[in-house]
């Protein structure tokens, strides 16, 4: 039997739960079928994604899962490879549609007794990826890029039932913005005209910025048009000492861009991005 839900199988030593610890209030969760089991939400984003984090003792296995998950993410670090090959083999048993085992740098043993078993079995849904370092930053935003493709590539409400309305007009989206962890100031601008349809937030003159930034965008599309890139800029960061400033140009809404202003010290970019990226879904202009 297989569900609409998205599970993570944390099998590092310290890595996720830092990885978890690094949205602090924006998680919500509660416990689930047991230790270690947990219903996690995004909350302040208005289609989720909500997902078990699933982090079994150090050494021990996971019990068998009669339904299986739409999408299994696997974390490895050291020592787990043969709760990762169990979780694996009955991934394929169940037919799991979406498959990734995201790698830490340390887990050496791991990534050579797996990557030859996915070899091997050939599977279009299975995918290795080895992280760039053992951060938790660098963890937190793949997992949100692949809760992104989950979400993008399924089209199934993957969403908790506590997430914002579907925003209807201008003035909800931008209240939205507001409510990201940091935020000081959040414009929707046309850059076509320079003219703000929306603003809030007095960290500085909205107006002046969204002329400046508009100015920003055009040229960095004419920049990308003269090297023939015509997939589209998705957001364009400015990082000052203790902000930063996204612009991020909004899809299927030409000629408009949603710009946030993020105390470094209180916000988190990846999970500000993720909610632009969902706000970006309910806007209606």
């Amino acid at each position: 039997m297989a569900s609409n839900s998205i599970r993570v199988l944390d099998l590092t030593a310290r890595v996720g739960e830092l990885a978890i610890e690094q949205v602090g209030s924006a998680l919500s969760g509660h416990p689930g079928q047991g230790p270690g089991h947990y219903s996690v939400s995004l909350s302040g984003t208005g289609s989720g994604p909500a997902f078990d984090w699933i982090r079994p003792a150090i050494g021990g296995t996971t019990a068998p899962d009669d339904i299986a998950p739409r999408a299994l993410i696997l974390v490895l670090g050291p020592g787990s490879q043969a709760t990762a090959r169990a979780a694996l083999t009955q991934a394929w048993a169940q037919e799991v549609d979406y498959v990734r085992v995201l790698i830490l740098p340390s887990a050496i043993v791991e990534e050579m007794t797996l990557m030859p078993l996915v070899k091997e079995r050939q599977s279009t849904t299975t995918h290795v990826y080895r992280l760039p370092d053992s951060s938790p930053e660098t963890l937190w935003f793949v997992l949100l890029e692949e809760f992104n493709k989950i979400v993008a590539q399924f089209a199934i409400d993957f969403s908790t039932k506590d997430g914002i309305s579907p925003m209807n007009n201008l003035n909800d989206s931008i209240q939205a913005c507001m409510a990201i962890d940091g935020a000081m100031a959040a414009a929707l601008v046309d850059y076509r005209s320079g003219m703000c349809l929306a603003q809030q937030g007095t960290a500085l003159n909205l107006d002046l910025a969204a002329a400046g930034n508009t100015q920003v965008v055009r040229a960095k599309l004419k920049t990308m048009e003269s090297l023939g890139l015509r997939k589209g800029i998705e957001d364009i960061l400015i990082t000052l000492g203790d902000q930063y400033h996204l612009i991020r140009l909004v899809p299927n809404n030409d000629g408009l861009f949603l710009y946030l202003v993020l105390d470094k010290a209180k916000g988190n970019l990846a999970l500000a991005r993720y909610k632009l990226t969902d706000i970006e879904r309910g806007l209606k202009v």
